[in-house]
């Protein structure tokens, strides 16, 4: 795969992508049952059936379970997130005039990332947990926009005069990440059937839980 590819979400990738059919059926069949199964859950044979291939054909382009794993994995890392990150960094900029307006811009932005990228990110998030290899490309990830994130979001969140004292940027990426992501995992995971106007309502009430936790 070309190291400058820059794509939308991961079945645009897959789309545009130049491979043979039956490898692009093997991925599209891989990400959807790891994303509702999970990587464990999930057997070959059952990728095949999905996929309309072979256990041959499957094998014939990625080699073991896990190759299939991290060729999904890897342009999510590599290409997707420091994408639309660097897009994210770049725009919260423009919505530094006040704490309730970055909370807002965040938890709305991010959000709707997520869901874009549904079955990719649910991927990423369950393998975090258990995979030293996806956890290494995280978090050279992370460590690639760190310095994008310091100067950026968190210099003009302080800067808005509006934070807390006693705070500092973890807690705030710790309160307004695992309330989003914990909201996306009910919404698209457990509560599927959730409204567009029931996730606004819900989103609103994250975005002034968070501003109250980190506030003066």
């Amino acid at each position: 795969m070309s190291e400058d590819i820059v794509f939308k979400d991961l079945n645009d990738w897959i789309e545009n992508s130049k491979m043979p059919n039956g490898k692009r059926n093997v991925l599209k069949a891989a990400i959807k049952l790891f994303s509702e199964q999970g990587y464990d859950g999930t057997s070959t044979a059952e990728i095949a059936t999905e996929s309309g291939m072979s256990q041959a054909t499957i094998f014939k382009y990625f080699k073991t379970k896990d190759i299939l794993l991290k060729s999904i994995i890897e342009p999510v890392v590599k290409h997707l997130l420091p994408e639309y990150g660097g897009k994210f960094i770049n725009d919260v900029s423009n919505h530094s005039a006040s704490l309730e307006q970055m909370i807002h811009f965040i938890i709305r932005d991010r959000f709707n990332f997520l869901v874009n990228n549904k079955s990719a990110i649910l991927i990423l998030v369950s393998e975090l947990l258990v995979n030293n290899d996806v956890k290494e490309m995280a978090l050279e990830f992370v460590g690639e926009k760190k310095g994008q994130f310091v100067n950026v979001v968190w210099r003009g969140m302080q800067a808005t005069g509006q934070l807390r004292d006693d705070i500092d940027l973890l807690f705030v990426l710790r309160t307004t990440a695992s309330q989003l992501l914990l909201y996306f995992i009910q919404t698209q995971k457990l509560m599927p059937d959730t409204t567009d106007e029931q996730i606004d309502h819900e989103l609103t009430k994250i975005e002034s839980a968070i501003i109250r936790s980190i506030s003066k």
